[in-house]
């Protein structure tokens, strides 16, 4: 009876260790994709910055559009440069490195108390079990807390084989908002120096 006990409180724990693994893998996708699109929209708006540049040095606008060009490009070189200094303290990469070691261990973990499951009648299942739960704590003392929606993105991605924590519908409302919000936000970053430039020659 009290193995029986035990074992319960075992599975409880695997439910709970497999949900922060899950999360934690979402969490290292989440922050490898930011990597990619700000270093990406880094090199081009200065690529676009320095295209510009040299056009000026060969076209010379008058003086009305001169100005406006030469406002709008000190503006663009004053953000870009508070963007690299703020990206580089995001530590995007190094971020995503620990939460890849993190989960890495959980998957360590959690196939140490699915073996404790399988073999409930071992004498000292409540001392291994006791030194795997530090272990998982250790673990989520050792990395940052993952954003709530990498939770939300990993129970909406595995919700038919859910069998507690289903998404309810506000979950997933929420989620595809933060998904078209995301998309939207990146689609005028990456379009805005093609429209600056459409709106300079149809003004």
């Amino acid at each position: 009876m009290a193995n029986q006990t035990i074992v319960k409180i075992i599975e409880q724990l695997i439910n709970k260790v497999w949900f922060t693994r899950k999360a934690w893998i979402h969490a290292e996708k989440r922050l490898l994709r930011n990597e990619y699109h700000t270093q990406l929209l880094m090199v081009f708006y200065s690529g676009y910055a320095t295209c510009l540049s040299v056009i000026l040095l060969v076209f010379d606008p008058n003086s009305s559009d001169k100005k406006i060009i030469d406002t709008g490009l000190a503006v663009l070189s004053i953000i870009l440069l508070s963007l690299s200094l703020y990206l580089n303290s995001k530590a995007f990469k190094d971020r995503a490195a620990r939460f890849k070691v993190g989960y890495h261990d959980l998957q360590h973990i959690e196939n140490n108390l699915s073996s404790l499951v399988a073999e409930p009648d071992k004498s000292d299942l409540t001392t291994v079990y006791s030194e795997l739960a530090e272990s998982y704590n250790n673990c989520l003392r050792d990395v940052e807390n993952h954003d709530e929606l990498d939770d939300l993105s990993n129970r909406i991605s595995a919700r038919s084989g859910l069998t507690s924590r289903k998404p309810t519908h506000i979950d997933v409302l929420r989620y595809y908002w933060w998904r078209c919000w995301r998309f939207a936000a990146l689609t005028f970053f990456y379009l805005a120096p093609a429209a600056a430039v459409i709106w300079f020659f149809t003004k």
